[in-house]
């Protein structure tokens, strides 16, 4: 919606902006002790903030990413949309940017609350996840294109989606509009 009444060149740079931020946070937040002690002042209430702030933050975050990567992967996701905006052109983007929110975030709510049979080529993600990416991804795509076109881009995402190793933050986007754009 923002990029639809913004367009997509501010909202890419908006998103590599937050992106930054995000990553000035994530330096922060392993370096704020040690910079708290060197402050000649203490301000309670922004200290206060900033703990708030980083609570939020992490309530999003993977466990594991906390303590040597915090906001890796809103750090990843910000980029990667920011890139797909600004590089691809728009309906692919924004076919592109769709999926990565919506597809993926139902890929790993099936996957965690239902998801039971591993993938064969990759066993932290399941059959059940990456069919809720399929699905919601064909639905999303039938709004821009064909239902073949649909079913392919959709397949290419969930591909994408499912791989180890890679971050699906940007091989979601990237299959999803260079398929889109091919098709």
């Amino acid at each position: 919606m923002i990029t639809l009444s913004l367009g997509k060149r501010v909202t890419g740079i908006a998103a590599l902006s937050i992106a930054a931020f995000l990553l000035f946070l994530s330096w922060w937040v392993r370096n704020k002790d040690k910079i708290r002690k060197k402050l000649p002042v203490r301000l309670e209430e922004w200290e206060e903030i900033e703990d708030e702030t980083y609570r939020f933050i992490n309530s999003f975050e993977r466990e594991e990413d906390l303590k040597e990567r915090p906001y890796i992967g809103a750090i990843m996701f910000m980029v990667a949309i920011g890139f797909t905006l600004l590089v691809f052109p728009e309906t692919a983007a924004i076919l592109a940017v769709l999926i990565l929110s919506i597809s993926d975030s139902a890929s790993t709510l099936v996957g965690i609350h239902l998801g039971v049979t591993d993938l064969p080529h990759n066993r932290d993600k399941s059959f059940e996840g990456s069919s809720a990416f399929f699905l919601t991804s064909i639905t999303l795509a039938l709004l821009f294109t064909s239902p073949l076109n649909s079913a392919i881009i959709a397949l290419g995402g969930a591909f994408a989606e499912s791989l180890p190793r890679v971050d699906d933050n940007f091989s979601v986007p990237i299959t999803v509009a260079l398929l889109f754009i091919i098709l």
